[in-house]
């Protein structure tokens, strides 16, 4: 079986929003992929309901800096979600924690087993007590999805950032929203291929 092509999306100062490029229309974007894809920074959205799929990469949109340019690319189950990471080169992971194939656990675990230092923000409907204890030592943060906000979010991403680059202590990343929710706008962070990527505000 064939296996689906989903969503594309790609942001740029210019718009600053979420252009959505389906199945049907990536002809058109391909040309254009590898240099947005290596100018821009490339996010990986994995999550099995497509609505949820849509409502984090919508928050993520508002959660972004709008003088940064974003990629996103999706991965509907654990299995797809840790091919794509094993394959390409990304700046930050948004993870469902519950997914077909292999969860949340399984590919959070595989990443850092592997040596995989992308940052990764967690989301579920689950409460935090009910996601994997030791979390944040894996270099991961949590939201709760019936809390995910553009606020919620940022404070999240800022603080995945943090733990990867080991800037900040293992529990603490979502204690003080206040203090981290505009981190994302006066901060120089490490990207998925080890460059530097800077966010200003």
């Amino acid at each position: 079986m064939a296996k689906k092509i989903l969503p594309v999306f790609w942001r740029t100062d210019e718009s600053g929003s979420m252009k959505e490029f389906p199945p049907d229309e990536q002809q058109d974007f391909h040309p254009h992929f590898n240099n947005a894809a290596s100018s821009h920074f490339r996010v990986l959205v994995a999550d099995d309901d497509e609505n949820d799929r849509r409502l984090t990469i919508w928050h993520l949109g508002k959660a972004w800096p709008a003088e940064r340019n974003m990629l996103v690319e999706c991965a509907e189950d654990g299995a797809e979600a840790l091919e794509k990471i094993r394959s390409n080169k990304y700046g930050l992971v948004v993870l469902d924690w519950d997914m077909p194939h292999r969860d949340g656990r399984e590919v959070l675990r595989a990443l850092r087993e592997e040596g995989l230092r992308v940052p990764v923000v967690v989301v579920s409907g689950h409460p935090r007590e009910h996601i994997a204890p030791d979390l944040e030592a894996m270099s991961a943060t949590f939201v709760n999805k019936e809390g995910l906000d553009a606020c919620s979010f940022g404070s999240a991403i800022a603080a995945s950032m943090q733990l990867q680059e080991g800037r900040c202590s293992c529990g603490s990343s979502l204690k003080d929203p206040a203090a981290s929710e505009n981190r994302l706008g006066e901060r120089t962070f490490n990207v998925g291929d080890g460059s530097a990527g800077e966010i200003t505000p």
